[in-house]
């Protein structure tokens, strides 16, 4: 039985076609993995905001009490009022150190004050060391959607640019109309709840949301 020299198998040349083919085939998928990748993650953080919305706004007009106090007009005002700005916070977090299970968080910042309003340990936030997860910032200020006397503006350059200019017993109206940002950091020794209004301000949110609370 003979066999012919050219069946010997494929020839360096095939192989090399080969394997480029491969190559550039592989190069093509991980080209495409990248923009894949950012798109699941941008979804994530979408419906992450989403959420944080939902819980924002279920805080301020007491629709749930995330086994907290939820804030009163009164308190919002007053913490608005007192420090021109008032700050949220939102984030799941480990029940314990040693525990796998996480609650949802939300609650004013633990630096928050009012001028005549108590705010209950309940509705701070402070296990952050504990945090599962993104620590979303929402910072509230006031919008100049009310009758002039109830607000004054500083001035575009100031931020936040209006501030609250009556008492709560001075304040007539029964909504109060508040613009919320919202930051998204990321948890670790880096993070602190302690950053002045100054460099918050050099910050871009990650989401900027319109709402109104009623009294």
């Amino acid at each position: 039985m003979t066999f012919d020299s050219r069946d010997k198998g494929f020839s360096l040349i095939e192989v090399v076609l080969a394997i480029g083919i491969f190559l550039v085939t592989v190069l093509v998928l991980v080209g495409m993995l990248g923009p894949t990748l950012e798109s699941v993650e941008e979804v994530d953080k979408t419906d992450e905001i989403v959420s944080v919305i939902d819980s924002v706004s279920a805080f301020l007009n007491g629709g749930s009490d995330f086994g907290q106090n939820v804030a009163s007009f009164d308190i919002i005002y007053e913490t608005i009022l007192t420090g021109g700005y008032s700050t949220i916070y939102v984030y799941r977090s480990y029940l314990s150190a040693n525990s796998s299970d996480v609650k949802l968080s939300v609650g004013f910042s633990p630096s928050e004050r009012t001028s005549t309003q108590r705010i209950s340990t309940r509705s701070r936030a402070f296990d952050f060391k504990n945090a599962a997860g993104r620590i979303y910032r929402c910072v509230l200020t006031v919008k100049p959607l009310l009758p002039k006397g109830n607000y004054k503006d500083r001035g575009r350059r100031a931020f936040p640019r209006y501030i609250l200019t009556n008492k709560i017993n001075e304040f007539n109206e029964g909504y109060l109309p508040i613009e919320v940002a919202i930051y998204a950091e990321n948890p670790g020794p880096s993070f602190s709840d302690r950053i002045s209004i100054r460099d918050l301000s050099l910050k871009e949110p990650d989401y900027v949301f319109n709402t109104a609370i009623s009294r």
